[in-house]
């Protein structure tokens, strides 16, 4: 999986900002052209709420706040380092049909952006619309994240201490998203614990479950190519999948977990609305998501 352009949507506020920091750390790292979007949100009538009425005054305010933009894109520019690519792309509009509309035209390989909780009553998601409908990765920050380097690593660091953590099940997607993941540890100097999820039957054969840990043990291991050897960890456990996910990520205190991602369809949301949901928001640091469509093109891994 090659990423040459990442996608930061930036809205000028402290997550966005980190957000950005994030998104230039992958760009150094894997020599990515950085394209930073701001959306306007200045929606035409057919996208108004009833309850709102456009007004000459509203639409001054606006303006006002579009003249400004400029300057403080600026400012992020500033930011960026000697060495990364960069641009920037103005949209007006919703904000999730313009994001997908430049993630697909320029086109993105990967969008880094915010989470700020799950779809309720009161709250809409952005970013779980984004992760099920984009055309590419989707690197989520939740708001409780404590910025950390994560991909800006420096080359001598203990591996130890760099660790992504990939829960894979043996599904085309799921040896996709591993296929990912070797790709990405070509490129960075982390160690990848990957992680393969039993269900747990109920039914007390200690004996048959352990068949299966040892089973899908050496399945994994026979799909790690021996160059990577060493940098590639294999672990298997009872239990459930979201739930194991979580304590394996905080237990290695992983820098990041790279995992599927569900597409379109309302059977795919739904199964979204399980596992994945539970790790997008529950996750203690950075979730990089890799969509369906995605790994079918990938070349796979060493074996099945």
């Amino acid at each position: 999986m090659q990423v040459r352009t990442v996608l930061c949507p930036v809205d000028f506020s402290p997550i966005s900002l980190r957000n950005l920091r994030m998104a230039v750390e992958v760009c150094k790292r894997v020599g990515a052209r950085l394209v930073i979007h701001h959306n306007l949100d200045v929606r035409p009538p057919g996208f108004l709420s009833v309850s709102w009425m456009w007004s000459e005054d509203h639409e001054a305010g606006e303006e006002e706040k579009a003249a400004q933009v400029p300057a403080q894109l600026q400012e992020l520019f500033n930011l960026i380092p000697k060495g990364v690519e960069y641009e920037a792309k103005i949209t007006r509009g919703p904000l999730e049909e313009t994001l997908l509309f430049v993630a697909r035209g320029l086109p993105a390989d990967l969008i880094v952006m915010g989470s700020h909780g799950k779809s309720g009553s009161e709250h809409d998601s952005l970013t779980e619309k984004i992760i099920i409908n984009a055309p590419c990765s989707v690197l989520t920050i939740g708001e409780s994240y404590v910025p950390e380097a994560v991909f800006d690593a420096e080359d001598n660091a203990p591996a130890d201490e760099l660790i992504m953590l990939v829960p894979v099940d043996f599904t085309p997607h799921g040896l996709g998203v591993l296929g990912a993941a070797i790709d990405l540890a070509n490129d960075m100097p982390h160690r990848i614990e990957v992680l393969h999820v039993v269900p747990q039957t109920g039914t007390g054969d200690a004996e048959h479950e352990e068949r299966e840990v040892d089973a899908a043990r050496q399945r994994l291991q026979r799909l790690i190519p021996d160059s990577l050897a060493g940098q590639v960890a294999v672990q298997v456990k009872i239990g459930g999948p979201a739930e194991t996910v979580l304590a394996m990520a905080k237990e290695l205190d992983a820098l990041c977990v790279i995992m599927g991602a569900h597409g379109k369809g309302m059977v795919k949301r739904f199964l979204f609305g399980t596992t994945t949901m539970t790790i997008l928001h529950g996750a203690g640091c950075p979730v990089w998501f890799v969509p369906e469509a995605l790994t079918r093109e990938l070349p796979g891994v060493a074996g099945t």
